[in-house]
């Protein structure tokens, strides 16, 4: 299992390192400016579907009953539910994209009010355009999800490296000459090619299609049961987001595009190692508790959040101690302006205190999904939010931007723990001797590693120094132990 967490991890690193290109390109050509709060506001806002539906709640709702019914019915009927979810993504999708494109103006309107006229234009304009692209990836992150669960991880894992590569290049080689719609246009075909990437391992698996609903199957019922809840939970999630662009809106210009820029950064490791261990983790977790063997699903549970920790807590440390660096580095070329660095900067920090929450959450909520429990994810998502707007509203006046980015950290801590606390209560009370020992030792190891590369000038060869004194430090224990020391 962790193997090919390892394998998802490495293409995953790809994608988001093409990731990172990807917006320093946008910063080369286009700056810190009301055209890239219209993007990147636009962009959010038709992502925010491909949350729900293609990565998100049925995805996840799919995966512990689809095991069940091919336990029960056998694999035929398993496709036939396979085929009914796919056809009512499908017809859903084209739905609520036909309604953003002719409602994008006050979606936009809605949303982040606070822009001047100029960027609610431009955002209004871009939406129309990449809208179209939640058809094309609601699909795919389901096709995901089923491939995943047959322990088909590579290709699912690539796909975001086909959409990184397409908006990318929409933006070197179009940027200059079609402005911000590039990248739009960019969005658009990068979902396509998401979607194309998918369908014949799908195809090859399924050896067949049909485009029959058949809404009598109880198992579908029950998806759907079950998505409703997640479905709260997962909007939850989003509305942080959105929440944050609402009242960041209201900031000079600017603010909504150090946010994302800083956001992109965090989110690099939570979708190299949080998103890519949690999705290897579930599918092998659901059928070790199908099965009742709990002893090997605390196990799962616990090596996988003591893998988080070895990996996260470093980060948590170069984010916050070498921000400005970091930023300098990725975005500060062109029309990155030294303020860009600053402010992008700012929200980084902030940002990255609550890293190995983001990361962990993904893990704690799958455990509980498995279980067939969706009702405390949902509750402590909603107390999340909820905590995060009053933080916003109490921290926005002293510290800006920055205190919209340390809101988002405070709330996901706090969903975290309850996360944990009440799993160990309710279902699985597996010990935290281990999970402390990892919290002592990496966070020890990363603060040696910043007191042994601090005073090195040069940005690459002091994080290429900070890796090398961390990887030492735990190198004895990966000799004596290999993969058991998790």
């Amino acid at each position: 299992m962790f193997k090919s967490s390892l394998l998802v991890m490495i293409i995953t690193m790809i994608s988001r390192v093409l990731g990172l290109f990807r917006g320093t390109a946008i910063a080369y050509f286009f700056g810190v400016s009301y055209l890239t709060d219209a993007y990147f506001s636009a962009f959010k806002i038709s992502n925010f579907f491909r949350q729900l539906l293609g990565e998100g709640a049925l995805g996840t709702a799919f995966i512990p009953l689809y095991n069940e019914k091919i336990s029960n019915e056998g694999e035929e009927e398993g496709k036939k539910l396979i085929f009914s979810i796919l056809n009512i993504l499908s017809i859903f999708s084209t739905i609520v994209t036909i309604v953003m494109i002719f409602f994008s103006k006050e979606i936009i309107q809605l949303i982040v009010s606070g822009f001047p006229e100029e960027t609610k234009m431009a955002a209004s304009g871009l939406l129309k355009i990449m809208s179209v692209y939640f058809i094309f990836i609601s699909l795919s992150g389901m096709i995901c999800a089923i491939l995943n669960n047959y322990k088909q991880f590579l290709i699912p894992a690539s796909t975001s490296i086909f959409f990184n590569i397409s908006t990318l290049a929409s933006t070197i080689f179009f940027g200059k000459k079609f402005g911000i719609e590039a990248m739009a246009y960019g969005v658009v075909v990068g979902g396509l090619l998401q979607l194309l990437v998918v369908i014949p391992s799908f195809l090859k698996l399924m050896k067949t299609y049909s485009l029959k609903i058949d809404f009598k199957d109880p198992y579908l019922k029950r998806i759907l049961l079950m998505m409703g809840p997640m479905l709260i939970g997962i909007v939850a999630k989003q509305v942080n987001t959105v929440v944050d662009q609402f009242f960041a809106s209201y900031l000079e210009a600017g603010g909504v595009s150090a946010l994302e820029n800083a956001t992109r950064l965090y989110l690099l490791p939570i979708g190299v190692f949080g998103i890519s261990i949690a999705n290897v983790v579930y599918p092998t977790l659901s059928r070790n508790i199908a099965k009742r063997d709990f002893k090997m699903a605390e196990k799962d549970i616990l090596r996988g959040l003591n893998i988080l920790l070895f990996l996260i807590v470093p980060c948590i440390g170069v984010f916050t101690v070498y921000s400005k660096e970091i930023v300098r580095l990725v975005f500060s070329y062109g029309r990155f302006t030294e303020n860009a660095v600053r402010i992008t900067s700012g929200a980084l920090f902030f940002y990255s205190l609550g890293l190995y929450f983001y990361t962990a959450i993904q893990l704690m909520s799958r455990a509980f999904y498995s279980m067939k429990n969706s009702y405390y994810p949902v509750r402590f998502s909603v107390t999340a939010i909820v905590v995060n707007i009053i933080l916003n509203i109490l921290l926005i006046k002293p510290l800006a931007y920055k205190g919209l980015a340390l809101s988002t950290a405070i709330a996901s801590g706090l969903n975290f723990f309850l996360l944990l606390l009440v799993f160990r209560k309710k279902f699985l009370n597996f010990p935290l001797k281990s999970f402390n020992f990892f919290v002592f030792k990496s966070s020890a190891a990363t603060g040696l590693a910043i007191a042994g590369s601090y005073f090195i000038n040069n940005t690459i060869l002091k994080l290429a120094l900070f890796s090398i004194i961390y990887l030492l430090l735990w190198a004895p224990a990966f000799y004596k132990k290999r993969m058991e020391v998790f």
